[in-house]
């Protein structure tokens, strides 16, 4: 079935179009007036919607392919009327001259008789009146030459139907054996496995595809399901939009005022998370547009050159700087805390695959008193089951919210909503890029849903395609 819709100035217009792109057999959906402007002129506009099935659209244009330049020009000019019935003859004449001949006859095999034995022999078997048992003198002698043999079935004929005896045996071998075989192995539309319903089957396909872990998609759909009544769940439009609503209010991020009144932020994750350059947007972002007062503190002692590198940027930036090695720097620090607006502290990057690593990490972090937020740094290009079990080991640290860098390397954003339902932890900020501060963005509801649905994406795509 082709569906389309189609834009003109006035409906005799429209109708026009939808008879020149899908014939005379289409069949209007709906139309209506459209109060915005058409085109550049700025007059009022006719939509229509219509729909053909590939069999008559195909028809269609198969009769005009037959047709040259100055009768097709003559075909679109004429009513539907006349255009359905020239597609008709044009496509019977078509079918008739390319029918193969019959190879059998219809007739059953006992009809074939020339001098019509069968029909007398149908007259014998009709009850006769009583007669006597006086042997009649008058009947008419029957020699054997006269009676005509029943016309044999060609050799070709019978092995044809040998061949199809022996094929329709094999058929039934085959079936046979498949009836045999469990039949679990047949696979349902996406989501069968969770119980969902077909009309649910591509918004569980959508979400899947972006990356959102089966389970958390299964349990959407589960609930727009149950929520929906059953003619609705059949408005692909509506359903989307009801997924889409869901969630924009199941995300959670991290408001402005928890960062605002948040004086020390400390970045903790594993080695290749982004964890430092996140540091730094951030610390851009503050002095460069919110014109703040930032320190930089590093508590990395393990890698070489990671406090290095990180007072070359406080030095970029104008800002102050200093190392953590030991817990009892803090009080050292704390002199210091009212001549900034924020100090942010960079961790090493660990794995924490043993406890040690754990609290070594913790004994480092800054005191209960200054009501530290604590930033896991995770990466969209690892898997979902890393990114799970990192958030798994980095919760000794009881981490505040959560930062997901490379956005811009990454086809599937997925694991960012699953990580925030399986953890319950809200989202704090994106890292899109390698420019700094500009590819630094806090964390928002719409952004979340742009990621999974690829709005802005499909968005461009068309503007490109327009263009």
């Amino acid at each position: 079935m082709q569906v389309r819709k189609f834009e003109a100035r006035t409906m005799k217009e429209a109708l026009e179009m939808v008879k020149s792109e899908l014939g005379p057999d289409a069949i209007i959906l709906s139309a209506r007036d459209n109060n915005k402007s058409y085109g550049l002129v700025g007059d009022g506009s006719v939509e229509i919607t219509a729909a053909v099935s590939d069999e008559t659209l195909h028809k269609k244009k198969f009769a005009e392919a037959r047709l040259r330049e100055q009768e097709k020009e003559k075909f679109s000019r004429s009513s539907a009327r006349v255009q359905k019935d020239l597609i008709e003859k044009m496509v019977n004449k078509h079918l008739q001259k390319n029918q193969a001949p019959r190879s059998i006859t219809s007739q059953r095999y006992i009809e074939i008789d020339d001098d019509g034995l069968y029909s007398k022999a149908q007259s014998m078997q009709k009850p006769q009146p009583q007669q006597s048992h006086k042997a009649p003198t008058n009947l008419p002698v029957m020699s054997s030459a006269s009676i005509k043999a029943p016309t044999a079935i060609p050799a070709s004929a019978n092995i044809e139907i040998q061949s199809l005896k022996t094929e329709i045996a094999n058929l039934k071998q085959i079936l046979a054996q498949f009836q045999a075989i469990p039949q679990n192995f047949i696979q349902g539309h996406p989501g069968a496995e969770f119980g969902l319903s077909f009309d649910l089957s591509f918004i569980f396909e959508k979400l899947t595809s972006a990356g959102v872990a089966s389970e958390i998609a299964a349990s959407i759909c589960e609930k727009a399901q149950k929520e929906l009544p059953a003619t609705k769940l059949k408005n692909r439009a509506l359903v989307e939009g009801w997924v889409a609503r869901y969630i924009l209010e199941s995300t959670k991020v991290a408001t402005p005022e928890e960062i605002r009144d948040t004086k020390v932020h400390v970045f903790v994750g594993a080695a290749g998370s982004g964890k430092t350059m996140a540091l730094v947007k951030m610390a851009s972002h503050l002095v460069v547009r919110e014109n703040k007062k930032v320190a930089i503190l590093s508590a990395d002692t393990f890698k070489v050159g990671a406090s290095d590198q990180m007072r070359i940027y406080a030095q970029i930036l104008n800002i102050p700087f200093s190392v953590i090695r030991n817990p009892s720097d803090w009080y050292q620090i704390m002199n210091f805390m009212n001549s900034v607006d924020y100090i942010l502290v960079d961790y090493p990057g660990l794995s924490l695959r043993n406890s040690e690593e754990g609290l070594n990490l913790k004994r480092l972090l800054p005191p209960a008193n200054l009501k530290a937020k604590v930033h896991l740094v995770l990466s969209t290009l690892a898997k979902d089951q890393d990114v799970t079990e990192l958030g798994r080991r980095y919760s000794v640290l009881n981490y505040n919210d959560v930062i997901f860098t490379g956005l811009d390397e990454s086809v599937q954003h997925g694991t960012i909503y699953n990580f925030m339902r399986r953890f319950d932890v809200p989202l704090h900020s994106f890292g899109i890029g390698t420019r700094v501060p500009e590819d630094f963005e806090f964390a928002t509801r719409e952004r979340v849903l742009d990621l999974l649905f690829k709005i802005t994406q499909s968005n461009n795509k068309q503007e490109q395609k327009s263009l």
